[in-house]
């Protein structure tokens, strides 16, 4: 794992709460350079000031008009974007499956569940910023490559049960 104490994460919410729980788990985990944003203005300054090596942003639901939906859009999509390819991550406390196509299909590298832990964060970030995902460039997306490789074994009939149930299993376990 990528030493905590190196890493700097600029964390975007307009809700100010949330915002300081998540720069409090984690520098509870040891990542010492986290800025706080609440609008796009701010993460241009966090951005000067920090140089992150990843964004969180919070989002709450699918609505195209949810601040952290915005965010992503902005740092994947504006060409006044610092940074188009930083890792970006996001927290929300949605399960749906509509919110969570719509951050994977906002470009984002890492989906978490809010309320997280900071072990959770510090591997979520770590796995962002070691992704070996190839980058995808197209009018309809921008971001890394949205499929996940899993070994699993195929047969005439598709893959077998106890094969895609591991992988399932194994998969939860490494997100946690």
């Amino acid at each position: 794992m990528i030493d905590p104490t190196d890493a700097s994460v600029v964390v975007c919410t307009n809700i100010v709460g949330i915002a300081r729980t998540l720069r409090m788990a984690l520098r509870g985990m040891g990542v010492r350079n986290v800025v706080l944003a609440n609008n796009i203005h701010q993460l241009l300054d966090g951005f000067a000031a920090a140089e992150p090596h990843c964004v969180i942003v919070y989002v709450d639901n699918a609505d195209p008009t949810d601040d952290g939906l915005k965010t992503l859009n902005f740092i994947r999509k504006s060409d006044d974007s610092p940074h188009p390819r930083i890792p970006v991550i996001a927290v929300s406390p949605s399960r749906d499956i509509p919110t969570i196509n719509a951050v994977i299909n906002g470009g984002a590298h890492e989906y978490v569940l809010f309320p997280a832990s900071g072990d959770v964060l510090l591997r979520k970030v770590t796995a962002a910023r070691t992704s070996t995902r190839p980058w995808i460039e197209k009018p309809d997306y921008f971001g890394p490559e949205r499929r996940v490789d899993r070994e699993i074994p195929v047969t005439a009939e598709g893959p077998s049960e106890k094969a895609a149930a591991d992988t399932v299993e194994a998969g939860e376990k490494a997100a946690g």
